[in-house]
């Protein structure tokens, strides 16, 4: 398996000036904790970090670690006017022409989230290959990307308005946290679909999140109830990632 971190924004609302992966979270940098838990699975045999903002200095601190696997970033240089799309594009598209003969499955994380390891590892080990890591969505949470799905757990849609989805998500609301796991069938699919819709729409400004309901394939909705994790989008949610979020997460 391959693991790709998306990590090329700029994190205008928390106005600093290095990218939100390198934000000090206890003693180390936010991607710290995702390159952590990557290498603790003992199942991923490479990482991609797709760059932009600020680039150099997350490629000054990929150098510095002492890493049991390769760790390589992938520049996006249009990152001011594109979407995660298209950086998952670039590594996909990367992904494809230096493993041409031999494509794995790709485990896509968001460089902005800390989560506890033992629901992590268990998602990873899982015999779905396309599956969308869910958790219930908490009564404070303003930021959420909600998970529609079948009465099956099969992904029907990924939305950040809930007027679109509540009506079927039942008795509890379950949101996607930034991580998705993809198979080696779907690569190529995905690498079309971006293309086709660059071309048709004239824009890369598209976010990922939504890719995965318009492939011809079927996608497990894996639910962790109750799921210690935090994203930072604002001072806010850096806060309670620090205060909250840190402490209880399993680092060992």
């Amino acid at each position: 398996m391959i693991a790709i971190i998306l990590a090329a924004g700029s994190g205008r609302r928390l106005n600093i000036k290095k990218p939100k992966g390198l934000l000090n979270i206890g003693p180390y940098p936010l991607l710290h904790y995702s390159i952590h838990n990557l290498l603790k699975t003992k199942k991923v045999e490479y990482i991609y970090v797709v760059t932009g903002y600020e680039h150099l200095k997350y490629e000054n601190y990929i150098n510095t670690i002492n890493n049991s696997i390769p760790i390589e970033s992938i520049f996006n240089p249009v990152f001011n006017s594109s979407g995660s799309l298209y950086s998952l594009y670039l590594a996909i598209k990367y992904v494809l022409n230096v493993r041409h003969e031999k494509p794995t499955d790709i485990v896509i994380l968001d460089s902005d989230i800390l989560y506890n390891y033992d629901e992590f590892y268990d998602y990873i080990t899982n015999t779905h290959r396309n599956a969308v890591f869910a958790t219930n969505v908490p009564p404070e949470r303003y930021d959420a990307c909600y998970i529609k799905m079948d009465n099956n757990d099969i992904l029907q849609q990924i939305s950040k308005n809930i007027n679109i989805i509540s009506s079927d998500c039942g008795s509890v609301t379950w949101e996607h946290i930034g991580l998705i796991k993809t198979s080696s069938e779907t690569l190529h699919p995905i690498k079309e679909y971006c293309e086709n819709i660059f071309e048709k729409m004239g824009s890369v400004q598209y976010e990922y999140d939504d890719i995965f309901e318009n492939l011809p394939f079927h996608y497990n909705v894996c639910k962790f109830r109750d799921y210690i994790w935090g994203e930072v989008d604002d001072d806010i949610q850096l806060n309670h990632m620090i205060t909250n979020i840190y402490p209880k997460i399993n680092l060992f």
